[in-house]
């Protein structure tokens, strides 16, 4: 059976479904363009199998949901930064990998680096030079020039030492089982965000909450969810939607008012105002019927500040111990978040890690 390296016909993809099949590993990645939208527009996706790439053509109208099974179901998925790619494949295939190993998770894991680059991993392990001038580029162009199809390439066959190496080092170190930790807990959330929207991460955008009230909270909420759908909706950035001050200025107030107060008091533009305003005051109504949510508690005080900094030290040296970035260990958000009424508290591995740092303060 031969694969052709293009795949734009769907006999070829069932050819490539079936090789991947019988390989315990692939490696994994996607090319898409994100401009004004909400959600990326794909490209291309591309495979390695044994050092062999094959790019597949997505806008050609082939049935992916096989490749989704596929990549679903027992095979170990090998990527880097892998963030994007899981809104990509699960757009296409309406599915995602299920045994991830993400190189720069792994790399986070054994080295101070939080957040690297494939091509400065590459440079850093394997001493190979990656270009990255197709990064930008149109990858819904057709065809594609000789350049991003060679950088398309490259991106996956790299991968595959990367992955032998960074599992080698994880295994010296005693890391394999905070590896796998790592990835089960980002596709779980990445299932939920790609399923329900990222509310968590929106809600937390707004540092000054807790200076509203419990039913302005809830305002502030169930905007967020209005604006999450709606934005999915026409596929349009969030803040072309509705900007974040104009979500809290209604939040806020709770009186949408007339068309000009909408524009002069909170901020929307007559486009806005036009569109959205019976929306936005259903939207008001709505979450002032239901139970108010209490907002999040207020900054520290002066003595929770100075616990902060003793934990943030602590976590400081544990963090030198280990070769890993702080960071990789406990957020700063998340230190706050252990001393300001939510008890947060470290979990898995980084329970056993951190335990000490946590324990009930004076």
């Amino acid at each position: 059976m031969t694969v052709l390296n293009w795949i734009d016909q769907q006999t070829a993809l069932d050819n490539l479904i079936a090789v991947i099949s019988e390989s315990p590993a692939i490696t994994l990645d996607t090319e898409f363009v994100r401009v004004s939208t909400f959600h990326p527009k794909p490209g291309l996706i591309q495979i390695g199998v044994k050092s062999k790439a094959f790019l597949i053509d997505p806008l050609v109208g082939l049935d992916l949901q096989q490749l989704g099974n596929r990549l679903s179901n027992g095979v170990t998925s090998i990527l880097h930064a892998a963030q994007e790619d899981y809104e990509v494949l699960f757009r296409l295939t309406g599915q995602l990998p299920r045994l991830v190993f993400d190189t720069q998770i792994a790399y986070a894991l054994l080295n101070t680096k939080i957040s690297t680059s494939l091509s400065s991993l590459a440079s850093d392990l394997l001493g190979k030079q990656i270009s990255k001038q197709e990064t930008r580029s149109d990858w819904t162009r057709r065809p594609l020039s000789n350049a991003q199809r060679q950088y398309a390439e490259e991106d996956v066959l790299v991968l595959e030492p990367l992955y032998e190496i960074l599992s080698e080092q994880l295994e010296k170190a005693g890391r394999l089982d905070w590896m796998r930790e790592e990835m089960q807990s980002i596709m779980d959330r990445n299932t939920s965000i790609l399923v329900n929207g990222d509310l968590e991460t929106q809600i937390h955008k707004f540092g000054n909450a807790w200076r509203l009230s419990p039913t302005g909270m809830s305002r502030l909420v169930h905007l967020i969810k209005w604006r999450e759908r709606v934005a999915r909706r026409f596929d349009k950035p969030r803040k072309q939607i509705l900007s974040d001050q104009s979500v809290f200025s209604l939040a806020a107030s709770g009186d949408i008012g007339r068309h000009h107060q909408l524009v002069g008091q909170h901020g929307l533009s007559n486009k806005q105002a036009g569109r959205y305003g019976e929306e936005l005051k259903s939207v008001i109504q709505y979450a002032m019927g239901v139970d108010a949510i209490e907002p999040p508690p207020p900054p520290l005080s002066k003595h929770l500040k100075e616990v902060f900094k003793e934990r943030q030290s602590k976590v400081q040296g544990i963090a030198n111990e280990l070769g890993i970035a702080p960071e990789m260990l406990v957020k700063k958000r998340q230190i706050v978040a252990s001393l300001d009424g939510r008890e947060w508290k470290p979990s898995g591995w980084r329970k056993a890690v951190l335990e000490d740092v946590f324990r009930a303060h004076g």
